[in-house]
């Protein structure tokens, strides 16, 4: 690995600064960047709206709370498609898991009941059989589950994650034929052994958690995506941010080894000053992480492996979301297609991506096509490929109302990700950081669904 540069060090330790130390942390400390929430020792003073905004079409306000809630995550149950999960962090208190029986319409909170332990990353996802696990941190690993039939979750503290595992997320084996059926996949890099890309697995997701090797051979890694095919290939997919490269690697025997690291793309943003500031999103910056998926048994693309990201329009200033795939289990890539049809030069940014049963593969991001010339305030957009990828459909407002994190609020403006999910109906359940309410620093996590 290389050394940090003088420029990383002082960037870190910018970026880190009041983001330790809080109830229930490991008093551990990355040697290298991490994605970890800017939480104010004394958080802002948000202001309370009353009422939330009027639902309008199919924009669903989940959290309705004051103070700001972002980095957003959705599953839904595959033997239930009116029953689905999302989460956010929450920099006035602390990650929430809410709960829908009813495709969406209304939500509930699940009941994860974290306390006053500060907790961020979340991510979702269920197994086969309805039993649902969530992968966050608290400056350490964690995972929770709840069976179908219980009422509370059961979390657990991982303690072979490492010194400080950052930018976490989960995938469940749910490949009927797979080997490795029912193994629960944690994606992480180790900010406290220079940004070493790891997975933890357990083959049932309820204990007995292995560290995997040091996935990656060379690059330093940030994002560290996981996604699992039909047939148990575990792909991991990840930011090498000084090298200004997405990397990908496999394992087909459940994580136990790996094979050899190949480029997916090389980026055109500097990614080696880590956080990059953009117009919509100046105060943190993004991190243009690369998010996977893959197309199930029985399509037409089975097995074809699909990564999304954020990277710098090839002539202007502007960034897009970009897919590539793979047909021969990541080691060759396809050229990039561009899923953004504005002709603005807007800025696209915070890709998430999701492969459907019948294999149409969907993509959601924020944009700012509709503020221009000032590319600050956003919408949802979403696309679909039904051809592998090659093509993409026009793309789809699915907001109604334009949010805007340009201005003075919320350090951590949108976060560093938004989530998509689709139902084994081939619905897309898409949820998003929104802060439409005009006048004040109020952020909710809204959610829509939409079918190709």
């Amino acid at each position: 690995m290389k050394k940090m540069s003088l420029l990383a060090v002082l960037t870190l330790l910018a970026l880190t600064v009041g983001t330790f130390g809080f109830a229930g942390a490991d008093p551990a400390q990355p040697q290298g960047p991490t994605t970890v929430p800017v939480r104010p020792s004394n958080p802002l003073s948000f202001v309370n709206p009353g009422e939330p905004f009027t639902t309008v079409g199919r924009n669903v306000n989940i959290t309705r709370k004051a103070g700001a809630q972002s980095e957003t995550t959705i599953a839904v149950d595959p033997t239930n498609p009116n029953h689905v999960l999302a989460a956010s962090n929450d920099l006035a208190a602390t990650a929430t898991i809410y709960e829908s029986t009813d495709a969406g319409r209304t939500w509930v909170d699940a009941g994860l009941g974290l306390g006053s332990t500060f907790c961020y990353d979340p991510w979702l996802d269920f197994n086969a059989a309805g039993d649902a696990f969530f992968a966050y941190e608290c400056s350490d690993q964690r995972i929770a589950y709840r069976q179908v039939g219980q009422v509370s979750w059961t979390k657990t503290r991982l303690s072979n994650a490492g010194s400080f595992p950052d930018r976490d997320m989960v995938v469940v084996d749910t490949g009927s034929g797979s080997p490795f059926f029912n193994s629960v996949y944690i994606g992480y890099d180790d900010a406290g052994a220079n940004n070493a890309a790891y997975l933890l697995y357990s083959r049932d997701g309820f204990g007995n958690w292995v560290r995997t090797p040091k996935i990656n051979d060379t690059s330093s890694t940030i994002g560290v995506n996981a996604a699992v095919a039909s047939d148990g290939t575990v792909y991991a997919v990840w930011e090498d941010f000084n090298g200004r490269k997405i990397w990908a690697d496999r394992s087909t025997d459940g994580g136990l080894t790996w094979s050899t690291d190949h480029v997916v793309t090389n980026y055109r943003l500097n990614t080696g000053q880590f956080f990059i500031s953009i117009p919509p999103q100046p105060d943190r910056g993004i991190v243009p992480m690369a998010f996977s998926d893959v197309a199930p048994a029985g399509t037409a693309f089975a097995g074809r492996l699909y990564v999304t990201y954020t990277d710098k329009d090839p002539t202007t200033a502007d960034t897009n979301v970009y897919v590539r795939y793979s047909t021969d289990g990541g080691a060759t890539w396809s050229g990039e297609t561009m899923v953004n049809d504005d002709t603005v030069h807007a800025y696209q940014f915070h890709p998430a991506i999701s492969v459907a049963p019948n294999g149409t593969v969907g993509v959601s991001f924020y944009d700012t096509r509709d503020d221009q010339p000032l590319n600050h305030k956003t919408n949802q957009y979403s696309s679909f490929s039904t051809d592998g990828g090659v093509t993409w459909s026009a793309n789809t407002k699915v907001t109604t109302g334009q949010s805007d994190e340009s201005g003075a609020g919320d350090p951590n403006d949108y976060g560093d990700y938004q989530g998509l999910d689709a139902a084994p109906t081939s619905f897309f359940f898409q949820v998003w950081t929104d802060s439409r309410q005009p006048g004040t620093r109020n952020e909710d996590m809204v959610a829509a669904r939409w079918r190709p």
